[in-house]
């Protein structure tokens, strides 16, 4: 699943995608299949603003889309919500195909990798305020000795 989300496209690709994405859209209409490839793309870009046009993209074709496509589009809008690290978004998307597909094994790896990020995060971030808060006790322990040093020598 590492493989999938990490993966990143040529801009060359994305430019090519889009290029055909807005000719269509100019003559007024994306076809579905135009519009999925170009999503696509963004979510596999480098970019974190192609991941959210992506999204974009993606809600679009669920709502009008082809519904035989749907579990496609909700799956990539999982992945584009991992990568801009929505954890609860990424879920919510992996559960709605859970919900229709108990076996989804995309999802239930895509599952298992959200949580696992989402706790190897809590840990490190855990591991940073206990730092912050061991640097802030010693500075203040510091300033203390430092206060009570001055004192001693006035008196």
């Amino acid at each position: 699943m590492e493989d999938i989300v990490n993966e990143v496209i040529s801009p060359e690709d994305i430019m090519k995608f889009e290029a055909k994405y807005k000719k269509e859209e100019a003559l007024g209409e994306v076809d579905n299949i135009t519009a999925f490839e170009y999503a696509w793309c963004l979510v596999r870009s480098k970019y974190k603003n192609d991941w959210k046009k992506g999204v974009e993209i993606l809600e679009r074709l669920y709502h009008h889309g082809d519904k035989h496509a749907k579990r496609d589009y909700i799956f990539y809008i999982s992945v584009a919500h991992y990568k801009l690290k929505n954890y609860e978004e990424a879920l919510k998307f992996c559960h709605a195909i859970l919900h229709v597909e108990p076996q989804n094994h995309q999802a239930k790896d895509l599952e298992k990798l959200i949580k696992k990020t989402e706790k190897k995060e809590a840990v490190t971030g855990m591991a940073v305020v206990g730092g912050a808060s061991l640097v802030v006790g010693v500075g203040v322990a510091a300033i203390g000795a430092i206060v009570a040093a001055v004192a001693a020598t006035r008196k």
